[in-house]
């Protein structure tokens, strides 16, 4: 296919709208599990062994709090915290009667407050709620008795590095399963995640040559952006595109300069509208930036806008990589 045809767009495209039209994941009932306990899954490459699935489990920020619910495990469920964006619809009754740990979206929950919901698990992620600056890290709450997961995506902020591909978030939903004996469930989910993806992309068939995509996650003095283990990074991938830097070797590049965005001269641009930065404040201080005229996506405004769990490893991905494709190909999924 010859994609140099494919952009018509001139105007800001909304791909956020398609969120009215999500699938439900989360509504049923979790299927019972044959595994029995113990069981042994990896988290950042360090085993960790159940004895028996959690019941008062806590989980940090909307894609993982979403994994959570899509399992049916809301009544393992003792509080849960966001950055500021609620979980989807389709789990919005699941989670009503779930605490928030903190009503702060930023920074995330100290270690005091998190030990005071006395619970037996953590899922959570590096850069999310685990840092040494917060004071939540596995290690401290396993010298507290609290058994954690760690984000695959987020390992690489510890030295470990992730998958390039989906197969990560795969991984994270699968061992959460299995975590919490909901092993059947999970391989539901993900097999439907799969097909739907495999579909959009028998669709899309081969593009030759790729076009070139940049994430801008804000920024005007530089720009905050995803390397090659960022999940914006893989719903480029998927869709046969190419990030200008995917060659990166990091989750998160917190200031890529100018100059070389200019040289990798993106086509198009992935923006993810936030409580924090809503995309059009986002498009306005790149139309801002004299220097920046000359880019193509910019010059053409090929912007390409996407709610921010499209773009975090969790059960929305699938839903991300649809829109990024119907965005990029409207001809191929009308």
């Amino acid at each position: 296919m010859n994609n140099r045809n494919l952009f018509s767009i001139t105007l800001l495209l909304i791909v956020s709208l398609l969120m009215g039209c999500t699938t439900p994941k989360g509504i049923e009932s979790p299927t019972t599990s044959v595994s029995t306990y113990p069981v042994t899954v990896e988290s950042c490459g360090e085993p960790i062994t159940f004895d028996s699935a959690p019941k008062r489990a806590l989980s940090f920020d909307t894609n993982m709090t979403e994994i959570m619910l899509a399992l049916g495990l809301e009544d393992r469920m003792v509080g849960y915290w966001i950055s500021g964006v609620p979980v989807g619809n389709e789990y919005q009754e699941q989670v009503k009667n779930i605490p928030l740990i903190s009503t702060v979206t930023w920074p995330p929950p100290s270690l005091e407050v998190v030990l005071s919901f006395n619970s037996d698990f953590v899922f959570g992620a590096w850069n999310y709620n685990f840092s040494e600056e917060s004071g939540v890290t596995p290690e401290k709450l396993a010298t507290a008795g609290i058994k954690s997961y760690v984000l695959t995506e987020s390992c690489i902020a510890v030295g470990m590095k992730p998958d390039e591909s989906l197969e990560s978030t795969y991984t994270d939903i699968l061992n959460i399963g299995k975590i919490f004996g909901v092993e059947t469930r999970a391989e539901k989910l993900v097999n439907q995640m799969r097909e739907k993806i495999a579909t959009v992309q028998a669709k899309i068939g081969k593009v030759n040559p790729p076009l070139r995509g940049f994430y801008y996650g804000g920024g005007s003095d530089a720009a905050f952006t995803a390397g090659k283990y960022a999940m914006a990074t893989k719903l480029m991938s998927a869709v046969g595109t190419k990030n200008i830097f995917g060659d990166i070797e990091d989750d998160w590049i917190p200031a890529a300069g100018w100059e070389k965005i200019i040289e990798l001269d993106p086509e198009f641009i992935v923006i993810d509208d936030t409580p924090w930065e809503s995309a059009e404040q986002r498009i306005k201080t790149l139309e801002s930036l004299p220097k920046l005229a000359s880019i193509t996506a910019i010059r053409e405004k090929r912007y390409i806008v996407l709610p921010w769990t499209y773009i975090l490893p969790g059960m929305e991905m699938d839903e991300g990589i649809e829109a990024l494709a119907k965005a990029l190909y409207p001809e191929l999924l009308p």
